[in-house]
């Protein structure tokens, strides 16, 4: 058995009409209601010829004419199908049947949300350049007031040892590189600089009491250039947040004024950066999605400095610091689901609160880590790895946290390790 995920992202209720089945030993469909989601659980049945299990379940859209039809069948595998047979999106028109796959024991997911215009988005078709395809909608909202996927620890999709100890499974966070996830629809980017043999490189490490251990990902100029590829073929704007920075020639120290001043030398060798002449003590986070890529792609490069370094010259060159783009980013430290969920849902009720009363109002740029972190215990247990703790939780991420946000309470980054195509 598995799960698939109905999100109703609109104003609607979808209303279960009816269902039928043979031989499906799990074939319950509840009615989802409006601004909310559910994953149910389907098991195909057992006994006699699984090519002739199947099941549907038939779904009005309340007060509209709109029909769709959830459909399960095993032709050759296991597959879910969404028949959109009296209803259409701007991704898929009426008629379209949308498989969706099927996953053991985990979830396949159906997306669909409205925009203010009324017309139903969904998770089909090609999403690549989906800031560009939400313009009309998204393109007067701020930053702090627009949802987007985000990448955690975004260059480690590859991994080169740095320490003894150090092994892809506690040191890879991704399998897609830059620019793969940048098509997944990633646009928030963690990325952590180091230098190790003299070169740039994406770096994933951690001290335990006195003792560095990590490795190497993906080199900068790589990232440099899948950017730069992705940029030239879609307008849309990718953030890249730097942190954690080390020498890791040099005793793990913080990067000096001097090294900073190289890194950022390198990155100019990023197309489209967002570039403003006097930046000043302005709030970038407050500027609407059109200011960014209505006429062209952005990179918006924000460091997080350390004490003692400052941008200097680079202020002007594309370059910003974390007064630039003040964010609130706090993840659970936990190995544990039910611990990192509440973790961060409860963060999110107490810093978000997006309503007209400026006394009130609480609507800094918000990340929600939906990530699990090793303990030292499970540092060396393969069945911990840090990829596989992320797929363990990333399907409720459309349940659990999607059910726990609100117009006035919602994050700004859904940021995850492992990113995949299945997040938009």
């Amino acid at each position: 058995g598995g799960y698939v995920t109905l999100l109703n992202g609109t104003p609607k209720d979808w209303v279960v009409t009816g269902t039928s089945s043979y031989q499906m030993d799990q074939w319950d469909w509840p009615t989802i209601k409006a601004g909310t989601s559910a994953a149910v659980y389907v098991e195909w049945g057992q006994k006699g010829s699984q090519r002739d299990d199947a099941g549907e379940a038939y779904y009005s859209i309340d007060g509209t004419p709109d029909t769709f039809q959830v459909i399960g069948k095993k032709p050759d595998d296991f597959h879910i199908t969404i028949n959109l047979d009296h209803m259409a999106t701007k991704q898929s028109p009426q008629g379209s049947q949308i498989d969706l796959g099927f996953r053991h024991d985990h979830a396949v997911h159906h997306i669909v949300s409205t925009d203010e215009l009324g017309d139903w988005w969904s998770n089909a078709g090609d999403l690549t350049d989906w800031m560009q395809q939400s313009l009309g909608s998204l393109g007067n909202r701020t930053l702090k007031h627009i949802c987007m996927p985000g990448s955690h620890d975004a260059g480690m999709s590859e991994f080169d040892p740095g320490t003894i100890g150090a092994h892809w499974t506690n040191s890879q966070t991704q399998v897609l590189n830059f620019y793969d996830q940048l098509v997944a629809g990633s646009r928030y980017f963690d990325l952590r600089p180091v230098i190790s043999g003299g070169e740039f490189k994406a770096g994933h490490y951690s001290a335990l009491e006195d003792l560095w251990v990590g490795g190497n990902g993906a080199k900068l100029a790589d990232i440099i250039t899948q950017v730069n590829d992705f940029t030239a073929k879609y307008k849309e704007l990718v953030i890249i947040n730097l942190s954690h920075t080390l020498d890791t020639d040099n005793d793990y120290k913080e990067l000096s004024q001097d090294q900073w001043n190289q890194l950022f030398d390198q990155l100019k060798g990023l197309n489209n950066r967002f570039t403003v002449a006097d930046p000043g003590t302005t709030d970038f986070s407050a500027n609407t999605l059109d200011s960014y890529i209505k006429d062209a792609a952005s990179v918006l490069v924000i460091a997080q400095l350390p004490g003692g370094v400052s941008l200097g010259d680079y202020a002007s060159q594309g370059f910003f610091h974390q007064d630039h783009f003040p964010v609130y980013d706090s993840y659970a430290n936990s190995n544990s689901y039910d611990a990192m969920r509440d973790d961060q849902l409860t963060k999110l009720t107490a810093e978000r609160n997006i309503v007209a009363d400026d006394g009130a109002r609480k609507d800094k740029f918000h990340v929600l880590s939906w990530t699990l972190t090793q303990q030292v215990e499970d540092v060396l247990n393969p069945e911990k790895a840090i990829l596989n703790l992320a797929s363990e939780v990333y399907d409720q991420l459309y349940t659990d946290a999607f059910n726990a946000f609100t117009p006035e309470s919602f994050p700004n980054v859904l940021r995850v390790t492992y990113f995949d195509r299945l997040m938009i």
